[in-house]
């Protein structure tokens, strides 16, 4: 876990409020292959989806199951993000991108989400189909970390951002 993680943890980003509507069904933790169809999509944007969608509506055709808004750093490629662990997800696949580490506890590892309300260049824009396929000791509760898969100043200029995650079927 980097320092910036540690830091952020101590700061106590992670007072945001989970909305997390109805009891949102989560994949299996598995671990495997993605269907084809989501790993074509993971890392990829949506185009303009419009803020507020609430359970039952769609989003590039997948259902939305549950709506929660978490507090959101970013990591990398980099040792000092991942250590002591290479850049591997918590199933030891390499991190790509569309990866997400989140409290298992929250959004059980295997979701499928769109993430969006972040504001970075080096992330898609208006949002991003993402997977919850890593978790990090700094990241509890209502918080998600987003896998940027670029240099240090590119992961650091990402900060503390306030995002919403659709959890999709």
């Amino acid at each position: 876990m980097s320092l910036r993680r540690r830091l952020a943890a101590l700061a106590g980003t992670a007072g945001v409020v989970l909305a997390l509507t109805a009891s949102a069904p989560a994949l299996a933790a598995s671990g495997g292959t993605a269907p084809a169809s989501w790993a074509k999509l993971a890392g990829t944007s949506a185009g303009q989806v419009p803020a507020g969608l609430g359970v039952g509506a769609t989003i590039g055709g997948h259902a939305i199951t549950g709506v929660v808004h978490l507090t959101a750093t970013a990591y990398g490629p980099s040792l000092a993000d991942n250590y002591p662990y290479p850049a591997v997800d918590f199933f030891g696949k390499p991190l790509v991108p569309g990866d997400v580490a989140v409290d298992p506890g929250v959004i059980p590892l295997g979701t499928h989400l769109y993430v969006q309300g972040y504001r970075s260049p080096s992330l898609p824009a208006g949002g991003e189909y993402a997977w919850a396929r890593d978790e990090g000791g700094a990241i509890q509760g209502n918080r998600i970390d987003m896998f940027i898969d670029g240099n240090p100043r590119q992961v650091s200029n990402f900060g503390v951002q306030r995002v919403t995650a659709y959890i999709l079927n």
